[in-house]
């Protein structure tokens, strides 16, 4: 491996103790120059530790970390931040200033004390905030902007700094799908756009990190298991070992696509009282919401999945409960009946991220009908960010109708599980009797809405694709 140039950052032998615990224990690695390194693993595995600990703000047990060849904790801070520009995966800003004088503050390393602002800080800060699309909000209050918009914003202000070296902690944590193939891009133009830059993030998305980064770093309880490109060290052996799931992976040329298919270990059933959730899901989207919500302890039902989706699956696995039709068939009235059924008796109801087309159009029409009586949760916000729509705007007239019944926005998992234990502790209700931890009461036989029940003949299997 080449010595790293231009800002440079070596980890060398790093040791991490928080209150008695290793969080991080003997991890080394170099980051070389014109490198995008992506830093994967599960939560707790340490992603975030290591970052900070590359800024200096936590101190090492052990072991040595370089930035530009010097120790990191030699430096001053407005030295470090010419060097290095930092993003964290979350921030409140104290006060309410417009998103063009946020993104500026990153200015303030090359700014004398009293000194006013230059035209070259104006430009680097108005081209950040071109970059990161936020030219239509630049006069709006960084309090007023959404989660995913607060993000972009910490992403220019970053950019702003105008630092070679770029430190990222879940950088697309908040943001659509298209806003995280754009960050991801401009952190592949900008490694390249000059000899001496670098970039280190941390990737909840292992495919966002096998299409862009040029290196992978493995951390699995606190430890760095593997590093190099995805081709080298993506594998189901090593996604098992790190993430405890189950998964295949496919090479198309150079490109290394992964396909999770299922946990290995399901969350303990949840109480009889626990609230009733019903999702509705598709294209995979319950790979990580279904243990997720199950793992904060909620009853769980599904809408209507494919044979052949990842989703399905995972329910007929933890037995929860979903209609189903046979493979690539539109939903039909059997199946639409018992996803009505299950909606019947639950509490709340979530829409995941989905492509709609006419073969599962019926599952926004039940969701619309039954938002009167029901609260609905939409995960992603407007059609825009959450949808794709195939039916030439039948899908959007439906989710208009889910926001005029009160449908409410909810940006990222956390904010989900928040808006879910709010409604949990506003609901009054008791325990039905004689009910099974996670099975659905709804009206009829267990038949109607159990997977088990039905996968001999396929009905409760899968769902219909778009």
């Amino acid at each position: 491996m080449s010595a790293p140039a231009g800002p440079g950052l070596t980890f060398d032998g790093v040791e991490v103790v928080l209150d008695g615990r290793a969080i991080l224990s003997g991890v080394s690695f170099e980051l070389e120059a014109g490198e995008l390194l992506a830093l994967v693993g599960p939560n707790g595995s340490g992603k975030t530790t290591l970052l900070r600990t590359a800024l200096g703000l936590l101190s090492v047990s052990s072991g040595k970390v370089e930035l530009a060849g010097r120790p990191v904790t030699g430096w001053s801070p407005r030295d470090r931040a010419r060097v290095a520009a930092w993003v964290p995966q979350a921030e409140v800003p104290y006060e309410n200033l417009r998103v063009r004088d946020y993104v500026g503050l990153g200015r303030y390393p090359h700014l004398r004390f009293l000194d006013r602002e230059a035209e070259e800080d104006r430009e680097a800060t108005e081209q950040a905030i071109r970059e990161a699309d936020l030219s239509p909000l630049a006069e709006r209050g960084i309090l007023e902007i959404s989660a995913g918009e607060k993000q972009r914003a910490l992403y220019a202000r970053a950019r702003a700094q105008g630092a070679p070296l770029l430190l990222l902690d879940e950088p697309t944590s908040h943001l659509d799908m298209a806003h995280q193939l754009e960050v991801f891009s401009q952190l592949r133009r900008f490694v390249r756009g000059a000899p001496d830059r670098a970039v280190l993030t941390s990737v909840h998305d292992l495919n966002l990190a096998c299409r862009f980064a040029d290196r992978i770093l493995w951390l699995h309880r606190g430890r760095a298991v593997a590093l190099g490109t995805p081709a080298e060290t993506v594998s189901p052996s090593r996604i098992r070992e790190v993430f405890g799931v189950e998964s295949t992976v496919e090479r198309r040329g150079d490109k290394v696509i992964v396909l999770p298919l299922a946990s290995l270990s399901s969350p303990p059933p949840p109480d009889a009282g626990a609230l009733r959730v019903h999702l509705v899901l598709g294209g995979g989207t319950g790979l990580e919401l279904v243990p997720s919500l199950l793992g904060a302890g909620f009853q769980l039902t599904v809408g209507p999945l494919n044979l052949l989706d990842g989703d399905a699956e995972l329910c007929q696995r933890w037995n929860i409960p979903f209609p189903g039709e046979a493979p690539f068939s539109p939903i039909g009235p059997g199946c639409r009946e018992r996803h009505r059924a299950l909606l019947l008796n639950a509490e709340v109801a979530v829409l995941s991220r989905l492509a709609v087309g006419p073969g599962n159009l019926s599952n926004l029409e039940d969701l619309a009908g039954a938002a009167r009586r029901l609260p609905v949760l939409v995960l992603g916000g407007s059609p825009g960010e959450e949808s794709r729509d195939f039916t030439g705007g039948a899908a959007d007239r439906l989710y208009g109708e889910l926001r005029s019944a009160g449908a409410r926005r909810v940006d990222s998992l956390p904010e989900l599980l928040e808006a879910l234990r709010g409604l949990e502790r506003g609901l009054s209700r008791a325990p039905v009797p004689g009910r099974r931890a996670g099975a659905p009461a709804a009206s009829g036989s267990r038949a109607e809405g159990s997977a088990p029940a039905r996968r001999a003949d396929g009905a409760e299997r899968g769902g219909a694709p778009p």
